[in-house]
C-alpha cells in the first residue's frame, strides 16, 4: 500500500471540524399592566356592549355598555390607602387621597354607526353615552342607556353596525389604548316603519274547562315592534267568549285590562338573535304580564270559545292590519254530564275565597236536608285525618282481628 493512500483512508473517519456558532441567550419578558415611566400607576379602560336586535330610524335605540378598569397599583403610593378605604374606617387624616393613581376618573363612551362590520372609516356618531362615576382598579361598570337614531343616512341599508369607543377625548391618561374600541359584533336590523306589534305570549288558563267554572287567566303580551304604542294612547286587552272564534256582536267580554306602556324590542338589548317571550327568569321590558280577578264564565251555551282581542276598537296603528280573530283560542265545553253541577261553593268559614283554591280548603256542594253531616270540619283546615285519631282506628282494628281469630 502507498502511503499517501493509508493517509487518505485515516483522513476520511476522522470528522470534519466546523468553526462554532456563537448564540445569544434570551431574556425572559416582563410585562407589569400598570406600570410606566411616569413613576405611578395607570389605569387601563377597555369597553364592551351589544343592542337591541331590533330598531327604526328615527326610533330609540337600548344600548348595553360596560366599561372595565384593569388597572392595578403596581407601584408603591405613600399617599394612598388601600383602595377602597374610607375616612371613618382608618381615620384617614387630612390631605390624604383614599383613591389610587389606577383609578380612573368619569369618562364617556361614543357610539358610531357603519355600514360595514369592523370598520373604522366614515362612521356616522350616533350618540355620547356619560360615566358619571369613577371606575376602580380591578372593577367594571355596566350602564344601559337609551339613544335616539336619527334620520336615515345614505349609503345605509337594513343593517347597522355599532362600534363603542371609551376615552375618546383622552381626558384619562392611560397605560396604552388598546382596548378603547369595540366593535359590536351582531348589527342591529333596520325596519322602514318604527311601529308597535303587539301579540300574545301566553293565556295561561285550565285546558278542560266548562261553562260556568270560576276562573283566574293570566295574560302575558309582547311588544314586537319598535315602538311603544303609549304615543298614540293605552291598549285595551279583552278576554271574550265567542260562538266563531271572531269577535263580533253578541260576544261576551269575560275580563279586560289596559296597557298604558310597553317598550318595542328596540329597548331589550340583548346579546341572543332572538327574544322568545315567557322564557326568562327576569321579564324583559317588552313584556306585560297579568292576572285578572276571578271570573265566572258564561252558562251556556254548552260550547264556545275563549280568546284574546287586542286593541279591540283598532285605536292603534301596528304593523300589522286590524283582524278580528281571536287569539290563543281555548274550547269551553261540551258540558261533561259525569262531573258535577257548576254552582259549587268553597266552605271557608266566612272568609273570602281564594281563586284557586288552596289545597286545604274543602270545595264541595252546599249541605242541605237530611245530608250526612260534616266528620271533618273546615276548622280543622286539612283534608287528611288527625294522627291521633288515625292511630286509634288502627289499634281499634287490631284489637277486633284478635278476636276473631
Amino acid at each position: 500500500m502507498v502511503p499517501r493512500d493509508s493517509r487518505r483512508e485515516r483522513r476520511s473517519g476522522r470528522p470534519r471540524r466546523r468553526p462554532e456558532r456563537i448564540s445569544v441567550e434570551g431574556l425572559e419578558t416582563r410585562q407589569l399592566m400598570a406600570y410606566s415611566p411616569f413613576g405611578y400607576s395607570l389605569p387601563q379602560l377597555a369597553v364592551t356592549g351589544y343592542a337591541a336586535n331590533t330598531a327604526s330610524w328615527g326610533g330609540p335605540l337600548t344600548i348595553d355598555v360596560t366599561v372595565q378598569n384593569q388597572g392595578a397599583s403596581s407601584l408603591v403610593e405613600p399617599l394612598n390607602l388601600v383602595p377602597g378605604s374610607t375616612n371613618n374606617t382608618l381615620n384617614t387624616p387630612a390631605g390624604v387621597s383614599t383613591n389610587s393613581t389606577a383609578d380612573a376618573t368619569p369618562t364617556t363612551v361614543e357610539v358610531y354607526a357603519s355600514s360595514r362590520p369592523n370598520s373604522t372609516r366614515n362612521l356616522l356618531k350616533m350618540d355620547t353615552i356619560n360615566i358619571n362615576t369613577n371606575i376602580t382598579q380591578n372593577t367594571s361598570l355596566e350602564t344601559i342607556s337609551t339613544i335616539a337614531l336619527p334620520a336615515k343616512p345614505q349609503g345605509y341599508g337594513n343593517k347597522v353596525y355599532l362600534t363603542l369607543v371609551v376615552n375618546n377625548n383622552q381626558s384619562i391618561l392611560q397605560i396604552n389604548q388598546s382596548q378603547n374600541i369595540y366593535h359590536v359584533p351582531k348589527p342591529v336590523t333596520i325596519k322602514n316603519v318604527g311601529l308597535p306589534n303587539l301579540q300574545v305570549a301566553a293565556l295561561d288558563i285550565p285546558s278542560a274547562l266548562q261553562p260556568g267554572d270560576v276562573i283566574a287567566p293570566t295574560i302575558q303580551i309582547v311588544n314586537y315592534g319598535t315602538a311603544n304604542p303609549n304615543a298614540q294612547g293605552p291598549v285595551k286587552v279583552e278576554l271574550v267568549a265567542s260562538l266563531n272564534k271572531t269577535f263580533g256582536p253578541g260576544d261576551s267580554v269575560v275580563g279586560s285590562f289596559v296597557i298604558n306602556s310597553l317598550p318595542g324590542v328596540s329597548g331589550v338589548p340583548t346579546e341572543n338573535s332572538t327574544l322568545i317571550g315567557g322564557t326568562n327568569l327576569i321579564p324583559l321590558p317588552n313584556e306585560f304580564t297579568t292576572t285578572l280577578a276571578p271570573v265566572k264564565l258564561p252558562t251556556s251555551p254548552g260550547t264556545y270559545y275563549l280568546g284574546i282581542v287586542i286593541d279591540p276598537k283598532h285605536q292603534i296603528n301596528q304593523t300589522y292590519a286590524p283582524n278580528p280573530a281571536l287569539r290563543n283560542i281555548v274550547q269551553v265545553g261540551p258540558r261533561d254530564p259525569l262531573l258535577p253541577p257548576t254552582t259549587l261553593t268553597t266552605v271557608t268559614d266566612g272568609v273570602t275565597p281564594v281563586f284557586p283554591a288552596l289545597p286545604s280548603t274543602i270545595i264541595g256542594p252546599t249541605v242541605s236536608g237530611n245530608a250526612l253531616p260534616n266528620l271533618f270540619p273546615p276548622s280543622s283546615q286539612s283534608n287528611s285525618l288527625p294522627i291521633a285519631s288515625l292511630n286509634s282506628l288502627v289499634s281499634a282494628s287490631s284489637v277486633k282481628s284478635k278476636r276473631k281469630h
